[in-house]
């Protein structure tokens, strides 16, 4: 019964051994997301979870009230604007790891809450973000799964010991829908032919 199994965990990782091992997998994860960033001279900071106003994303916010100072309040739909101020304001380097909400729609695979990673550097683009990205990936996999970073997914596998092709957003459009984007004038134009091809 999957409703059962979400909403009693602890019976699900006493009787399937492999959601415990993810649970194991998942805090090493992070402890080695953190390993590898510290390493690099990034600084982990904390930002608020209760804003004022509700911005970095684009996504529904919680509304909560500040009873002490009587005034609504949001709950972060991203990290990104404060982590933005801290690389302004001198900090080359940050990252936070740190709940996140979004009140949107919920299923099996999608939680309104939940954790997420972003980091942000100075004197960089990218390039050098991708960069950064495909080799902490790499590194990390590697130490989580004790040899190379590769792991069974589905019916396939995630390689990540191979680089990543590096791909223009309009060249995968074009490849698979055959429309070229710097031909469609405007977004009424995208969406009818979004709509003609399904």
């Amino acid at each position: 019964d999957p409703d059962l199994r979400y909403r009693q965990r602890y019976v699900d990782m006493i009787v399937n051994p492999e959601v415990r091992d993810t649970f194991i997998k998942r805090s090493k994860i992070i402890s080695e997301m953190r390993r590898y960033l510290d390493g690099l001279g990034f600084l982990e900071v904390e930002t608020p979870v209760l804003n004022t106003i509700h911005g970095g994303a684009n996504a529904r916010h919680f509304v909560t009230h500040h009873n002490t100072l009587d005034i609504d309040m949001y709950l972060r739909i991203a990290t990104e604007l404060h982590l933005k101020r801290l690389v302004i304001g001198g900090l080359e380097g940050v990252y936070e790891i740190g709940r996140i909400f979004r009140n949107e729609g919920m299923d099996a695979t999608h939680n309104p809450e939940f954790t997420m990673m972003e980091l942000y550097q100075a004197y960089t683009d990218y390039h050098g973000m991708m960069d950064l990205f495909e080799d902490m990936m790499r590194t990390v996999g590697r130490k989580v799964l004790g040899g190379k970073a590769v792991v069974k997914f589905g019916e396939g596998q995630i390689d990540m010991e191979t680089r990543v092709a590096h791909i223009r957003v309009r060249e995968v459009v074009k490849r698979e829908s055959g429309v070229d984007c710097d031909s469609v004038p405007d977004a009424d134009a995208a969406n009818k032919l979004a709509g003609e091809r399904g």
